[in-house]
């Protein structure tokens, strides 16, 4: 037992050392030029995401009182931090691990285990972190754009990036463990990504009634994003472009 707990410690003193050596060496680009060559099947998935979500989201805003929705929307941040706890450690962000692992002990502690972001009132606020992000930063292509069922827009490295996060989401697998079930651990994973989805529609839709190409729009405001996101995975700065130069980075317009 002591041999193999021995080799195990080696084994990731040595994939840590390879770790590094190889996200030192490989080309990370974090402009993430807008590509699009399916942006016709793209914008029907848009359109049957908006016509079966739409409804949901309009739903979940009616039942739920706000202080509710604000209490939900916590718990559910608060349920990713483990996934990107991780995430931050395979990507060597060391610094932003630690941050994680703090707010999660906060506000699973003081925010009655995660009802209240109590971390973020104190000024830590949540990083990001995210197996997409992790192959950004192990040199992984970006790939074409893509609107998945019912998740919503990614690139196809961000697509897949959210089928491992939601497979490998280390608090689901801890519930799904205690209660010997694979189906509640993929519960747990979908539930935390399903609220987000729903948010997003609703707080997308007076966007939508004023975009007069609202595909282009939700594009648009996707890269910008994420770009802002893989910037702070390499340590530059995390600033979103302003939508005004958005058209500087799609020259094409709804393409």
């Amino acid at each position: 037992m002591r041999f193999a707990r021995m080799w195990v410690q080696g084994a990731i003193v040595c994939l840590s050392s390879l770790l590094v050596a190889a996200c030192a060496t490989m080309p990370r680009d974090a402009s993430l030029p807008i590509s699009d060559p399916h942006e016709a099947t793209n914008r029907q998935v848009l359109a049957i995401n908006q016509q079966t979500l739409g409804p949901l989201s309009e739903v979940v805003k009616t039942a739920i009182p706000g202080p509710v929705h604000d209490r939900l929307h916590d718990l559910d941040s608060n349920l990713k931090e483990p996934r990107i706890f991780v995430n931050n450690v395979l990507q060597l962000r060391m610094d932003a691990a630690a941050y994680t692992a703090g707010r999660f002990v906060i506000n699973t502690t003081f925010g009655l285990g995660g009802l209240f972001d109590v971390a973020g009132r104190e000024g830590t606020r949540q990083q990001s972190g995210d197996f997409g992000q992790t192959l950004f930063v192990w040199g992984v292509s970006d790939g074409p754009y893509v609107v998945l069922p019912y998740m919503g827009p990614a690139t196809t490295r961000d697509a897949f990036g959210s089928i491992v996060d939601m497979a490998a989401d280390p608090l689901g697998w801890l519930i799904g463990a205690k209660i010997a079930s694979t189906a509640t651990h993929v519960a747990v994973s979908a539930g935390t990504m399903s609220l987000d989805a729903v948010d997003r529609l609703g707080q997308l839709k007076q966007a939508e009634d004023a975009s007069i190409d609202f595909y282009s729009f939700i594009r648009s405001g996707y890269y910008q994003t994420r770009r802002a996101e893989l910037r702070g995975a390499i340590g530059s700065p995390q600033e979103i472009e302003s939508p005004a130069t958005s058209g500087l980075d799609d020259p094409g317009g709804d393409k």
